[in-house]
């Protein structure tokens, strides 16, 4: 059952509170040529295009419009490989709020310097300690913006999946099935909260590489698991552990998970490229490799959606991964 405060009435105010801050962005059919390779009715839902570069400004707008004015004064902290990093350094610019945002050492230059364009106070760490630097930086008074769990980060996540779902239905049809990347798993508990509710038999699918299949196996295990091994060029997709709050909703709403390589991600980001004309980051183009290894039958005469969740990277990176596996 999906918790009371992931309800649509609850999503629907969470949405009217953000909505000044954030972009509502493009859902798109794809043409007849790219059905055919797929075998079904594919949409793009263009997250990508959203303030920050990601989906993660949803949630992160949300913890801060929830939060006291008390607990904000001394202001944010938050870890990320990028992404999340970003999403914190933009709510601290447009709410002039003090930060220490954690970024991995292996963060990408382009994001470093996103972030510091909007003026954060950036320190470097590693996914071992990243959590811990955080708990230290709480008790010096920051309030701590959680990348993929807790209720408010969530919520924002489930906005995506409630303006998913109003695009659909001014299309006038349904959804059978939406492919959503996965890493901590925050992104794909808020969508699924909201599509279960209004589509009930919609099929969420989940999609790991396997170098960083933490949502998988702790499935397996019924369990979050504490410790992640991660392997893979999807930095965003590496989350060194899973947390109780959204691995609970998490197991309530995702279907089915599909493990992927690397090298499928690199061909994605190639197709994706030659046929929507955009640079898009591994992570975000994980749900066309997913969809390779969906059965063509069950997919036929169904309407499938590919969440093209964030990409913050440059044409030199892109260029770098691709060349780089060639």
């Amino acid at each position: 059952m999906i918790p009371q405060e992931l309800s649509i009435n609850s999503i629907e105010q969470v949405y009217k509170n953000i909505k000044s801050f954030i972009n509502v962005t493009p859902l798109i059919k794809a043409n007849n040529l790219i059905d055919q390779q797929f075998n079904t009715n594919l949409y793009f839902k263009f997250e990508c295009f959203q303030k920050s570069g990601s989906f993660k400004a949803r949630g992160a707008v949300n913890n801060i419009i929830s939060s006291k004015k008390k607990d904000l004064q001394d202001g944010i902290t938050a870890v990320s490989a990028g992404n999340h990093a970003i999403a914190a350094a933009y709510i601290s610019n447009i709410f002039n709020l003090k930060n220490k945002i954690f970024l991995y050492e292996s963060a990408n230059p382009y994001r470093v310097n996103i972030c510091k364009k909007y003026g954060a106070n950036i320190l470097f760490t590693n996914a071992t300690n990243a959590f811990d630097k955080v708990i230290k930086a709480e008790k010096e008074g920051y309030k701590f913006i959680h990348p993929f769990d807790g209720l408010y980060t969530l919520q924002g996540s489930a906005t995506l999946g409630l303006e998913i779902a109003n695009q659909i239905k001014n299309l006038n049809t349904t959804i059978n099935n939406v492919i959503i990347s996965v890493g901590g798993g925050g992104l794909i508990s808020g969508i699924g909260s909201a599509l279960k509710q209004i589509f009930p038999n919609v099929n969420i699918v989940g999609v790991e590489p396997n170098g960083a299949k933490g949502m998988t196996n702790s499935l397996k295990d019924n369990s979050p698991l504490s410790k992640v091994e991660i392997d893979s060029i999807a930095d965003s997709l590496c989350a060194p552990l899973h947390m109780p709050y959204s691995f609970d909703v998490a197991r309530k709403v995702i279907d089915q998970m599909i493990n992927i390589h690397d090298q499928d991600m690199i061909d994605s980001m190639l197709f994706a490229f030659k046929n929507l004309k955009l640079f898009l980051e591994p992570a975000c183009v994980a749900g066309f490799a997913a969809l390779k290894k969906m059965s063509p039958l069950k997919l036929r005469n169904q309407n499938t959606l590919i969440l093209l969740c964030g990409s913050n990277i440059d044409y030199q990176s892109w260029n770098q991964i691709v060349k780089k596996n060639q």
